[in-house]
This record gives C-alpha cells, sequence and structure tokens, in this order.
C-alpha cells in the first residue's frame, strides 16, 4: 500500500481462520494464500499475490505475521508487503467477545523496517472490536492509523453451511467507511468459499469475492506494454489457501 491506498486491517478474500494444534498453551498457526487480486478495505493494492501468514498464540494473547508479493504483471508496480500484528482477545459474556490489538503494515521497497516517515515504508495502526457469538455472527471493528491519521470503522456478517462430514460453505459480508486526512470513502465485500478439512489440523479453500467502493479504487485492467493502468468501482476476484496447525 502507498500513501493513501495504505489508509484504505487482513486481505480481504475469504481466508479461512486456521486451525490450531496447541502443545501445552502455546498454538501456532499457519496459512499460504493464492488471490486473482489482493484488494484491502476496497482499494486493489495488486492483482494476483501469494499470501502467507504466521500467528503464534498463548492463553488471550496472540502475535503473528502476514506478507503479500505480487506476482505477474502487476508485480512490477505493486510492492511487497510485511504486517506485524500483536493482539489480545477476550470474553464479556457467554456471547459477547471483544478483541484489541496493533499492527505494523511495512513495504520494503518504500524504506527500512519500522520507517513511518510519510507511511511510505511503513505505518501504525490499532485497533479494537466486539463479535456476538449468535446468528450471522455480527461484528463491528474501528481501527486507527497513527501515521496516517486515518479511521476506518468495519461491520462484518458470517455463516457457515455444513456441506458434509468435512466440507462447508463459508458465507461472509462486510462493509466499511474510511475517513483521513483529507479523503473519505465507503466500500463493501461478498464472500463465499468452499472449505474442506483434510484432517483435524490441515484444511483448504477455494472462493470468491465481490467488492465494491464508492471510489475507483479497484484495478479493471492492466497493460503495461500500452501503459494502460484502469481503476473501477467494483470488480470479482478469486482466491484460494491452505491452513495447518502446529
Amino acid at each position: 500500500m502507498k500513501k493513501l491506498l495504505k489508509a484504505a486491517l487482513l486481505a480481504s478474500t475469504i481466508a479461512m481462520v486456521a486451525p490450531t494444534a496447541s502443545a501445552g498453551d502455546v498454538s501456532v498457526s499457519t496459512s499460504i494464500d493464492y488471490v486473482t487480486d489482493y484488494v484491502f478495505r476496497g482499494v486493489s493494492l495488486a492483482e494476483s499475490a501469494i499470501q502467507p501468514g504466521v500467528e503464534i498464540a498463548s492463553g488471550d494473547f496472540y502475535a503473528g505475521a502476514w506478507a503479500s508479493t505480487g506476482i505477474g504483471e502487476t508485480s512490477i508496480f505493486a510492492g511487497d508487503e510485511l504486517d506485524l500484528y500483536a493482539g489480545y482477545g477476550f470474553s464479556l459474556s457467554d456471547t459477547l467477545s471483544a478483541d484489541v490489538g496493533v499492527t505494523y503494515y511495512h513495504y520494503p521497497q518504500g524504506g527500512g523496517l519500522f520507517e513511518t516517515e510519510d507511511g511510505a515504508a511503513g505505518t501504525y495502526e490499532v485497533y479494537g472490536g466486539l463479535s456476538l457469538d449468535t446468528t450471522l455472527s455480527p461484528s463491528v471493528t474501528a481501527y486507527y492509523d497513527l501515521t496516517l491519521e486515518a479511521f476506518t470503522v468495519e461491520g462484518g456478517l458470517g455463516h457457515s453451511v455444513p456441506l458434509g462430514e468435512k466440507q462447508s460453505l463459508d458465507l461472509g459480508l462486510t462493509a466499511g467507511l474510511v475517513d483521513g486526512d483529507g479523503f473519505s470513502y465507503e466500500y463493501g465485500q461478498l464472500s463465499a468459499a468452499v472449505s474442506h478439512a483434510f484432517t483435524d489440523d490441515v484444511s483448504a479453500y477455494v472462493g470468491a469475492n465481490y467488492a465494491l467502493s464508492s471510489e475507483d479504487s479497484l484495478l479493471d485492467e492492466v497493460d503495461l506494454d500500452r501503459d494502460i493502468v484502469e481503476f473501477t468501482d467494483n470488480k470479482f476476484f478469486f482466491g484460494a489457501g491452505i491452513s495447518a496447525g502446529f
């Protein structure tokens, strides 16, 4: 993400929550995804991309790293990204839970690690959210980018439909508002994925997404040989991935 694009948390493809296997009080989950478009809060940051991640959790605390690197034609102008994050999730009641944390977004082509001047090399963001363990799993999360002074609020709904003993259809809907210094826009996304559990700790998915934005911020056509890079306010994109716990 670069400056304004960076203000536009995680890749919006319908990534499953990685299963985990515990070793005492500590669990580790890993994942790797392929997406035909990297959409972050209604903004295309690359077309085809590979996105690996790892997370370690102990009790209610968690920390992890997630990366995205563009492949294909648009990788020429779509910079790499490395996100480092840590948070604390806890229950407020039998059905209501909260989550707070911080994320550092790093863009290696923009400068050194933990450089944050003008946001070209990295930005810090804090977040807090609430979720209900009930029908459609409603949630709402607020994010504030300390570097870019950008505020985001995002709501989500989700539902999983069993398709078999090891398969499910996972549906999702998100909508959000971004308000920054001199800019603001709204975005939304519909997602559907079919997942398959190979074992208790290894699963995979394939999914489709439809993204919307109040601005023309989604890549529509890219032809660098003819110097064509066009944007639109809606698009379909796809993803697939595998996750494992240890």
